[in-house]
């Protein structure tokens, strides 16, 4: 088994350290490590063409990026390779490195587990033989342990943003812990209980991966969703008859104190929308296709309704 440490932090942080303590503690049990940091590379941002997209499902191809000058492909190969990850970063703003969002963003519908298995089924129906088609690699199931370093409790968007990340490779979190004041430089490595939980962390990655994907368990702290951990939640003052919506995985259900503690209830037939399951990416591929990529009847109006955009004000940029 292979697993990947990416930090997106400085070099030897908090991040770094506990990656590579996580690392060591998945080395411990046999797995093949390696260690990324984000820093390194040239990752340039995502121009929302599509082109990604339509490589998947219209040419038969990879879904591979058309941005080729930077360090993307890199990157995707070193993912699609292992079987675990570790994935830290610093906390900046309340959320994690804005270098991770890039990758996040390049890795988006065209990753797509579900989106994937879309295009693999559309190639054996039609018997398209040209063209490479989704990896393989695509379809295997990995475990992830994430983890957010920061130097006070401004951190309410550290482990969403990161879990978000797992989102299109269908990874199974199997643990997420946050380290909070530890704002020096490498001060983390004075800290043996962190260290510890770090390493356990990494551990328990590979022990998951010695077992049927089926039998994975989270041990980080429990959150308030029972599908995903997450305790960011989204208020929506509307008649839906379930107006709370987890930021995570987007199920919807109520919120509720009972005994001194929140709950979110939802329901089972609520339970197969998450985002994090692929009946609810498939349903999520529906709405897509149905809703949001069908032509407009008018649509032989844009070309005229566009014009007075396009002529209105120039760009301004800076003189070189």
């Amino acid at each position: 088994m292979k697993i990947l440490g990416i930090s997106c932090g400085r070099r030897m942080g908090n991040t770094e350290i506990l990656v590579k303590e996580a690392l060591m503690g998945a080395q411990e049990l046999g797995a093949e490590v390696e260690f990324i940091r984000l820093g390194d590379l040239n990752l340039k941002p995502c121009t929302g063409c599509n082109a990604c997209v339509v490589n998947l499902f219209e040419k038969a191809g990879t879904g591979e990026c058309v941005i080729k000058d930077d360090d993307f492909a890199f990157i995707d190969e070193k993912i699609l390779e292992c079987d675990g990850l570790i994935l830290g970063s610093p906390i900046y703003e309340k959320s994690p490195s804005g270098q991770l969002k890039i990758l996040n963003d390049r890795m988006g519908p065209s990753h797509d587990y579900a989106f994937r298995l879309i295009a693999k089924k559309i190639r054996e129906e039609k018997n398209i033989t040209t063209g490479k088609g989704p990896d393989e690699r695509s379809f295997k199931i990995r475990a992830a342990s994430l983890i957010a370093v920061g130097g006070s409790e401004w951190d309410n968007f550290a482990l969403p943003m990161l879990h978000l990340f797992t989102l299109s490779w269908q990874m199974e979190v199997v643990d997420k812990f946050l380290v909070n004041w530890v704002a020096l430089p490498g001060m983390v490595a004075l800290k043996e209980d962190i260290l510890k939980r770090a390493r356990m962390s990494g551990r328990h990655v590979a022990e998951t991966l010695m077992k049927p994907i089926t039998e994975a368990k989270y041990i980080g702290e429990e959150g308030v969703c029972p599908i995903c951990h997450s305790k960011l939640f989204e208020i929506r003052n509307s008649k839906d008859n379930y107006p709370v919506v987890c930021g995570i995985c987007g199920v919807k259900g109520t919120l509720n104190v009972i005994d001194g503690k929140v709950k979110f209830e939802i329901s089972e037939e609520e339970k197969s929308n998450s985002h994090v399951t692929l009946s609810g990416k498939f349903k999520h591929a529906d709405e897509l296709n149905n809703i949001s990529l069908k032509p407009a009847p008018n649509a032989h109006e844009l070309p005229q309704r566009l014009e007075k955009y396009r002529t209105y004000l120039t760009y301004s940029k800076p003189q070189r």
